[in-house]
């Protein structure tokens, strides 16, 4: 699985979870409607750290808690 690949498949996981919508991601954190999409929808090169701590505070866990995960384990750069 690539990284960009791992990152919206676990952000789709955890909005399901937490019961919470794309929207209320994009308005929490102030990120664009166009970057939260890229990221969900696997066209984003590159993600900035920066929008990762974002969007996991958003889910109340740190850095760690996020990336914990299977998705992110042998994954393609």
């Amino acid at each position: 699985m690539k990284l960009v690949e791992a990152l919206g498949t676990r952000i789709a996981d955890l909005l399901k979870a937490q019961n919470k919508s794309q929207y209320r991601l994009i308005k929490e954190t102030y990120l664009s409607k166009n970057a939260v999409l890229s990221i969900m929808r696997n066209r984003s090169k590159d993600v900035k750290l920066s929008t990762i701590c974002l969007i996991a505070e958003f889910f109340g866990m740190s850095l760690s808690e996020f990336f914990d995960c299977d998705y992110f384990k042998n994954i393609d750069i």
